[in-house]
């Protein structure tokens, strides 16, 4: 097996969406590797900000996670002898998710923020320590971390201590082995790879825990995957359009001008482009009595371009989160100070899964509504259900809508945002969380619903051009829709549809047709 590698440079300031899900997406791929290393100025900023946290601890002086107790125990100090145990046991008594285990992407995706914040100089974790887990994590090595847990403040508590708990030779851990992914106990997996278990030092502990990794790690991938879904969205309108031999003028640069949104001006013109001007379809119905079209034909550039404008502003958001300093307290070196505060709040993060997740719920539903239609001979012109031959005797695309259906009914159960929800946990100390994880967890699942969603409009547009021929859309459809063919053949008469939909699925998460 041929391996790909990726290297990606940290330095604390110039991570966004797209350097961090290119990376870490690949830790889910036994044929890729990454190299992950630190920047020079940054590696220097780390070891200050652990000399100065040393000094402290020497000093006597009293500094939250580093000489007392956590949380509601804050005002507990804790004996110089106790501080290695101290960090010790917040891992431990912390690793507490329940549930799924998160995909190694996300796991991998976590690490890389943390990491990267551990760049900027302000959390005091050791240089060797943060140089080995860099070791850990290029040779593969990562902890099996439930997906439950989490409120998303004081930070994603559970899941970080989960991912540091294999450092320590403690819980389960997966690497490389054969081809593909080994599930082991932790020490287990140090050993194979000839690791030692870690020892932490003074709010190592503490800094390799508090902070925003995992809802922003959803996010992220949300993002990543949400660009690449709306683009696959405008592909497949484009193809249901010629499919309905519906108007091309609701996409008119002319039209869309005056409607000033540049999200609907951007998705326009993507669906002009898929469209090519006039086509064969296109000028088989230029004298056709109809009007216009239904909504979810003439408004695709104003709901897609929502959804646009949507993905852009989250990805604002969250470029500025995955360069932050999200722990509590804070070491500032060079102004000898520390400050406590409320930085590992993952507010910001949640409220993008929120608001993303709605918005692909709302991709989803407009796509289903164009599946309905295309089934419906009164509206599309083609046999119902796009069945090619022996109505009746054969189904063909109708049990796909009910699917559809289903789907985007989940979709639509799962949008209510997690965000505005709080329960006070740690005795009310920590009296407002942001319930990040809860709402990353639901934006997802919309993300995979609305995929086999779009996967079915696929199919059904792609059949509904195939039952015009001999008449063809624009060079660019016919060169998608060949794509789509060489992996799933026209449906001619009834076979298992559930395989279709899972290929066309994956087709759409990796980008194929694009």
């Amino acid at each position: 097996m041929n391996t790909k590698t990726h290297a990606i440079t940290l330095d604390g300031d110039s991570l966004n969406v797209d350097r961090l899900w290119e990376a870490a997406r690949l830790a889910a791929d036994p044929a890729a590797k990454l190299d992950i290393s630190l920047d020079s100025r940054a590696e220097a900023s780390i070891k200050a900000a652990e000399d100065y946290l040393h000094a402290l601890a020497n000093s006597g002086q009293t500094v939250y996670g580093v000489n007392t107790g956590f949380g509601f125990f804050a005002r507990t100090r804790i004996s110089h002898e106790d501080i290695a145990k101290l960090q010790h046991n917040i891992i431990v008594s912390h690793s507490v998710g329940v549930g799924e285990l998160l995909p190694r992407d996300l796991v991998m995706g976590m690490w890389l923020i943390m990491l990267n914040s551990i760049c900027r100089g302000h959390r005091g974790v050791g240089l060797e320590k943060v140089q080995h887990i860099v070791k850990t994590l290029n040779a593969g090595l990562l902890a099996d971390v439930p997906a439950r847990g989490s409120v998303g403040a004081s930070g994603d508590l559970a899941p970080m201590a989960h991912a540091v708990l294999a450092l320590l030779g403690e819980g389960g851990a997966s690497i490389p082995a054969n081809g593909g992914f080994a599930s082991v106990p932790a020490k287990d997996a140090l050993g194979k790879l000839g690791f030692a278990p870690v020892t932490l030092g003074p709010k190592e502990g503490l800094a390799l825990i508090n902070g925003t990794q995992l809802t922003t790690a959803m996010a992220s991938k949300l993002l990543w995957e949400g660009k690449r879904l709306l683009d696959t969205a405008n592909l497949t309108a484009s193809l249901m359009i010629e499919a309905m031999r519906a108007s091309h003028a609701f996409v008119s640069p002319v039209l869309l001008k005056e409607q000033r949104h540049h999200g609907a001006a951007m998705c326009a013109a993507s669906i002009r482009d898929w469209l090519g001007g006039k086509t064969e379809i296109s000028e088989s119905h230029s004298d056709c009595d109809r009007v216009q079209d239904p909504y979810s034909i003439r408004c695709i550039p104003q709901v897609h371009g929502m959804v646009w404008e949507e993905l852009e502003h989250a990805r604002s958001i969250i470029d500025l989160e995955v360069n932050a300093t999200t722990d509590n307290p804070i070491l500032f070196p060079e102004e000898d100070e520390v400050i406590h505060g409320g930085n590992f709040h993952a507010i910001y993060a949640a409220r993008v899964c929120d608001r993303v997740g709605m918005a692909l719920a709302t991709l989803a539903n407009m796509s289903e509504r164009r599946i309905h239609m295309s089934m419906k001979n009164d509206k599309s012109g083609l046999p119902n259900f796009l069945i090619a031959e022996d109505g009746g005797l054969n189904s063909g695309f109708m049990m796909t809508q009910t699917t559809a259906a289903a789907l985007v009914s989940e979709c639509k159960a799962l949008s209510f945002p997690a965000s505005v929800d709080s329960v006070p946990t740690n005795n009310d100390q920590e009296d407002h969380v942001s319930m990040g994880p809860v709402a990353g967890l639901k934006a997802l699942k919309i993300l995979e619903n609305a995929r086999y969603v779009l996967a079915i409009e696929l199919l059904s547009a792609a059949q509904g051009l195939d039952l015009l021929a001999p008449l063809k859309t624009s060079e660019k459809l016919e060169a998608a829709k060949a794509k789509l063919r060489s992996h799933i053949p026209t449906l001619k008469q009834d076979r298992f549809l559930g395989e279709d939909l899972e290929k066309a699925a994956r087709l759409i998460a990796d980008g194929v047709l694009l």
